[in-house]
């Protein structure tokens, strides 16, 4: 009897003393082996691979959207660019015109003058363009009355015709506009690189679980998250560009 109750007591004893792991129902024992097999030591290592592939993720169609964005920015102001230019150059064409008229006028009003035909030359100085005339009176005034005052009329700063003016403001806007242009460039191909950087870090974390040894998976893990660090870090450091 007392050899009964010994073996009811310790069997009381291991049934209270049971750890999490013991199998409480008869196909438990499977389970508890395939716990063991998959919760090892290693396996916080695959957890940090899982959520870097996630984040890396991320970022990468966030690099790729903003790629793509300012691919388009850089399409808008290339050919807003290209727009400024022609406008441009009609422009200047229509200031070369408006210079051909004024030096051909200017220079039948000299051989006037210095004909003596000061009725045929006034008559030309009255229908000189309006545009010429501030540069003509500039001209003039350079010397005392009667004489012809040397250089021309067209090197002085109050020549400032309306399509010279429109021509010189269009091509700055497009040199702007280019410059926009090659700057929207550049920021997308950095994130085209960011989104390489990610595809690095996809490949440590991806790889990195399964290859054998487990120094050799922190070590392709550790790299992974460097890598990440940096890409991301590099991300944030760019203009980002938001749309809906």
């Amino acid at each position: 009897m007392s050899g009964d109750r010994d073996s009811g007591s310790s069997s009381h004893e291991n049934d209270g003393q049971r750890s999490s792991s013991d199998a409480i129902l008869p196909w438990g024992d499977r389970w508890d082996e395939v716990a063991r097999r998959r919760f090892d030591r290693n396996d916080w290592i695959e957890l940090a691979a899982t959520v870097l592939l996630s984040l890396a993720t991320v970022v990468a169609a966030w690099s790729a959207y903003q790629s793509t964005r300012w691919n388009g920015e850089q399409s808008m102001n290339a050919s807003s660019a290209a727009a400024r230019r022609i406008e441009a150059t009609q422009q200047h064409a229509l200031f070369t015109t408006h210079l051909q008229l004024d030096v051909i006028a200017w220079i039948t009003y000299l051989e006037h003058r210095q004909a003596g035909d000061e009725k045929g030359a006034n008559f030309l100085q009255d229908r000189f363009r309006a545009e010429f005339k501030p540069a003509f009176d500039a001209w003039m005034a350079l010397v005392p009355e009667g004489v012809i005052p040397p250089g021309t009329p067209f090197e002085l700063q109050v020549y400032q015709p309306a399509a010279k003016v429109a021509a010189e403001r269009l091509n700055a806007e497009a040199d702007s506009l280019s410059a926009l242009a090659a700057d929207a460039n550049q920021i997308g191909d950095n994130f085209v690189l960011v989104a390489v950087i990610m595809a690095s870090v996809l490949f440590c974390a991806g790889v990195g679980t399964k290859v054998r040894g487990r120094g050799l998976r922190l070590f392709m893990l550790c790299v992974g998250i460097l890598l990440f660090i940096g890409g991301t870090s590099f991300m944030l450091s760019l203009p980002q560009s938001f749309s809906i």
